[in-house]
């Protein structure tokens, strides 16, 4: 292998781990605002104006977002397993980032959708709680 397709298979590497990293932060947050362990905050969660207005509008939000998990983690595995193997194949680094652009970009699409449905379940919580 020589030095340019050592340098894909680095870049390969880092750009997996970016998106294991991403998927992982994403299921911690969401997994621990849901059990409550994450309390309502202005850094970290799903802060749509319908989550931030109380407590149990941040737990159920959280709760309902927890449950696209399994997207997030099947978005990122798709991601590294295609930047890992496009590299072992002597894809150009072009194609790899290419690739990997693509798989963050479905990453920040299901972010918003699971802040959309996060903000429909704390608006229900809302209404159950007048």
């Amino acid at each position: 292998m020589d030095f340019d397709q050592t340098m894909v298979v680095v870049l390969a590497i880092i750009l997996a781990a970016g998106h294991l990293a991403v998927a992982a932060l994403m299921v911690l947050l969401s997994s621990r605002a849901a059990s409550g362990k994450l309390a309502r905050n202005q850094w970290a969660g799903i802060r749509t104006p319908s989550t931030m207005r109380s407590d149990q509008a941040w737990v159920r939000g959280h709760a309902a977002a927890a449950k696209l998990s399994p997207l997030f983690l099947t978005n990122a595995l798709a991601a590294i397993v295609l930047v890992l193997y496009g590299s072992l194949r002597a894809w150009p680094a072009s194609s790899i980032m290419g690739w990997s652009i693509s798989f963050f970009a479905s990453f920040a699409a299901l972010a918003v959708y699971a802040g959309v449905v996060a903000g429909r379940a704390a608006k229900s919580a809302e209404g159950e709680s007048e």
